[in-house]
């Protein structure tokens, strides 16, 4: 099932596109997957990527909608007894190979980071402390996934302070 475009409503001076719901023949092909190192007990490093191509939907002879860009990062992750790190680096790939009624979405970087630090508190209970980053470049990027995302762009730079209780 697939979002197929019906049309293009114009009157508010923003384009609004109807789509209706519809089976295809298509064919995926894609990968995704992750390799990690242990330097030591306390810290590892992880590099990820993932990637999709669809064939295009012959009976409309149009490329399939909303589908993911590639994307590739890393992440070092540290444990040091009641503390914890990670920082991550992201590359998400521009997406060109666009439906006829969609836009090509530029590629972006994301890089995020989380500070913890663990309380026990007995009989297997933790309380947590932690500050986590993303997008700390403040990078604008859009989800090529999205119905609005000329509208919405994904968050800015976001610092998040919390408390995990584990009971």
């Amino acid at each position: 099932m697939f979002a197929r475009h019906i049309e293009t409503e114009i009157e508010t001076g923003v384009p609004h596109h109807y789509l209706i719901y519809t089976a295809a023949d298509a064919k995926f092909t894609g990968i995704d997957g992750q390799i990690s190192y242990r330097f030591t007990p306390e810290s590892r490093v992880i590099v990820f990527g993932d990637y999709v191509r669809a064939s295009r939907i012959k009976s409309l002879d149009d490329n399939v909608p909303r589908m993911s860009p590639a994307r590739l990062g890393a992440r070092y992750e540290g444990n040091w007894g009641p503390l914890s790190a990670d920082v991550e680096y992201s590359r998400t790939f521009g997406q060109s190979r666009i439906a006829s009624y969609e836009t090509k979405t530029d590629g972006y970087n994301m890089v995020s980071a989380t500070l913890a630090y663990r309380f026990d508190v007995g009989l297997g209970k933790s309380v947590e402390f932690y500050a986590r980053g993303t997008n700390l470049t403040n990078e604008l990027a859009f989800s090529h996934t999205s119905f609005v995302k000329n509208q919405s762009p994904l968050r800015g730079r976001n610092l998040v302070f919390g408390m995990r209780h584990q009971f």
